[in-house]
C-alpha cells in the first residue's frame, strides 16, 4: 500500500493566490498615493504657517514684509522699518519668525515671485516655482501651474 504525503491541492493554491491578488489590488493604490497626500499636507501646513507669520510681522511693523526681502525679514531679526540683522539688539528686537524659508514641497523650490499689481489676488498659474507673494495685500500662495490639483479638483496654487 502506498502512503501519500500531505500536500496542498492545485485548487487550494489558486485560491490563496487569488486572495493575495485581491488584497494587493486593495492595498497598493492606498500606499502609492501616500507621498502625494504627504506633499499636499506639507504644502497646506507651510502656507498656513507663513501666512500667520506674515500677519505677526504686519502687526509688529505696521506693514507687510517686502517681496524682495520676505525670506530675510521672516528669518532674521528686524527693526521697525524692516531692516534686518543677524543678532538681536535694542533696535533689532523683532523676529525671527521662522528658522528658514521652506521649499514648496511640490516644486521643491523656495523662490519667491512677487505680484505684479496690488489687486492681484491669486498667482497666475503659469509657472512651477516656489512661492507667490503680494506685498501690498500680504497674500501668500504656492507658485504652481494650474494643472496641479488635489483629489477634489482644487488647485494647489489656490490653497
Amino acid at each position: 500500500m502506498r502512503q501519500t504525503k500531505p500536500a496542498f491541492t492545485l485548487v487550494e493554491i489558486l485560491i490563496v493566490v487569488l486572495l493575495l491578488g485581491i488584497l494587493a489590488a486593495i492595498v497598493i493604490p492606498n500606499i502609492t498615493s501616500l507621498p502625494r497626500i504627504a506633499r499636499e499636507s506639507n504644502l497646506k501646513e507651510n502656507i498656513s504657517k507663513i501666512r500667520a507669520h506674515i500677519q505677526v510681522y504686519r502687526n509688529q511693523h505696521s506693514s507687510f514684509p517686502t517681496a524682495a526681502d520676505l525670506g530675510d525679514q521672516l528669518t532674521r531679526f528686524t527693526n521697525f522699518r524692516g531692516d534686518t540683522a543677524d543678532a538681536r539688539s535694542t533696535e533689532y528686537r523683532y523676529g525671527p519668525y521662522i528658522e528658514q524659508m521652506p521649499a514648496n514641497p511640490i516644486s521643491r523650490l523656495a523662490t519667491i515671485r512677487a505680484a505684479g499689481a496690488p489687486d492681484e489676488a491669486l498667482p497666475p498659474g503659469d509657472a512651477d516655482g516656489g512661492w507667490w507673494y503680494n506685498e501690498t495685500t500680504g497674500r501668500f500662495y504656492a507658485d504652481l501651474l494650474d494643472a496641479h490639483v488635489d483629489d477634489q479638483g482644487e488647485q494647489y496654487n489656490h490653497y
